[in-house]
């Protein structure tokens, strides 16, 4: 599950504005500049980030707790990294508050508390599809969160979607249609593809609330409040349900390790990193290599074998979300 603010929530970006890549020096004659270099860097820092992310769900089911316990864990153990990397941030780091000081203070601080409820919610909702449906199903249908935002900016809530968007929707229900029938033909679990979309609708709300956090606070400062507020709720759910659980053996532990370092501070920070100096467009391309290498983790290390449907539905998600994640002008 990618940090990424999809295009339908910037206010501001067009192609004209990013800065050429090479440096005209003579007719005829280019040489590369640092912009080339940068852009290299960032790429590859994305597409690590996406090979990371995509062994989120190899440790999830590799964790030996419940879906609810496997995600407190995942941002229980990323917390301190998190924490440390804001208090060794620079000072002038953070964006500055804008307009009144206390009264944007409190709206942010309801702002940061929903970022990290609506971030837990995704979390359960996603780990539990990926218990219970295929990999590839599960991390597919959770990274339709771009085109559910575009739905929602209909209604205000989000930037509204550009005509573009209307191209890629049919791919998207497609694609859809198709990954549940690859479940309904016993390849997976209808059920946990069900959870995967409700993940999707919880981590478009979550985007959309820290995509008016970012206009104040650094990505960092918002990624420790949230996964700290994520921790404390996750927490107090499995004290109320009574399953606050240790993994059984060494190989949870190791699980939930990778999960918590590799996948959500190391991964998600380098896509943050990466977006720094690649358009969004071009990252949302780069990190759809997630669910792929989810998928082939899936059928090589947990005998998940893919069938026509997943193949069809795989490819209409992609170039849904290849539309829904372009740049666009707004309607």
């Amino acid at each position: 599950m990618p940090h990424v603010l999809p295009d339908i929530l910037r206010n501001t970006g067009n192609a004209s504005a990013i800065p050429s890549a090479t440096t005209e020096i003579a007719p005829g004659t280019e040489r590369v500049t640092p912009m080339v270099q940068s852009s290299f860097w960032a790429i590859l820092t994305l597409v690590v980030a996406a090979i990371l992310m995509g062994l989120g769900p190899i440790f999830v089911r590799f964790s030996g707790v419940s879906p609810d316990a496997s995600a407190f864990w995942r941002v229980a153990l990323a917390a301190p990294l998190l924490g440390a990397t804001v208090f060794l941030m620079p000072a002038g780091s953070s964006k500055p508050a804008v307009g009144n000081g206390v009264s944007v203070r409190k709206r942010d601080t309801g702002l940061m508390i929903l970022a990290g409820l609506l971030f837990a919610a995704d979390l359960v909702a996603c780990h539990m599809a990926i218990e219970m449906t295929t990999v590839g199903n599960a991390i597919l249908l959770n990274n339709l969160a771009p085109v559910i935002i575009g739905f929602l900016g209909l209604f205000g809530i989000a930037r509204k979607p550009g005509v573009m968007f209307w191209y890629g929707v049919p791919f998207a229900i497609i694609g859809g249609y198709f990954l549940f029938r690859a479940s309904e033909t016993g390849a997976g679990s209808m059920q946990g593809d069900a959870f995967a979309v409700l993940a999707a609708f919880f981590y478009a709300g979550y985007l959309i609330v820290i995509s008016r956090l970012r206009r104040n606070h650094s990505a960092a400062s918002i990624m420790f409040c949230s996964t700290l507020t994520t921790m404390i709720a996750l927490g107090v759910m499995m004290m109320i349900k009574g399953n606050f659980v240790l993994p059984p053996h060494m190989t949870g532990w190791l699980a939930l390790i990778g999960l918590a370092m590799l996948v959500h501070f190391l991964g998600q920070g380098m896509v943050s990193v990466g977006l720094k100096r690649v358009d969004e467009a071009t990252g949302s391309m780069i990190l759809l290599l997630q669910p792929f290498v989810a998928s082939i983790l899936g059928a090589v290390i947990l005998s998940e074998m893919l069938n026509q449907w997943h193949i069809m539905g795989s490819a209409a998600v992609v170039v849904a979300l290849l539309i829904a994640t372009r740049r666009r002008r707004t309607l």
